[in-house]
């Protein structure tokens, strides 16, 4: 179902725009916002950002626990951890945001091109969602297919 990518740093690598997501967030949102991608790429691209926006949590913690994202104390991204709603805020020099679903720009959003902010984002993604496993292409494929895993898609 998924369009492999052959331009740019991925032309030539066999690798579908969910594979790229998962490994370079960063540059699948700057491609989409520069409107690199064309046609049907396009129309996957735009989908797939969607879907990548509005992640739910895993079903054993919907409804009891949030996303928190860290920004270390000069506001760069740092990672997240999923945690009880009701869990007290964080005191110390660094400082938290909370949401309820995950949304795989929100490093980019703190600071565009930060590429060790994604790598935090997909290292915390891929224990909590992949149970730590790497991204295996089919894996990351059916997780990025199944509208299940997505709000309002």
């Amino acid at each position: 179902m998924w369009n492999v990518v052959n331009f740019g740093k991925w032309k030539g690598k066999g690798k579908s725009l969910p594979q790229i997501l998962v490994s370079d967030p960063d540059w699948f949102f700057w491609a989409l916002e520069s409107g690199a991608f064309k046609g049907p790429l396009a129309t996957q691209a735009e989908t797939l950002a969607h879907r990548a926006r509005a992640i739910r949590l895993p079903p054993a913690l919907a409804g009891t626990h949030c996303v928190r994202h860290w920004l270390s104390f000069d506001g760069k991204y740092h990672g997240f951890e999923l945690i009880e709603t009701t869990q007290g805020p964080h005191h110390g020099s660094s400082s938290e945001a909370r949401r309820l679903l995950l949304n795989m720009e929100f490093p980019r959003k703190v600071q565009q091109y930060d590429k060790l902010g994604c790598k935090h984002m997909m290292k915390s993604f891929k224990q909590h969602w992949f149970g730590g496993k790497p991204f295996a292409k089919a894996k990351v494929e059916a997780f990025f297919s199944d509208p299940a895993n997505f709000d309002a898609v």
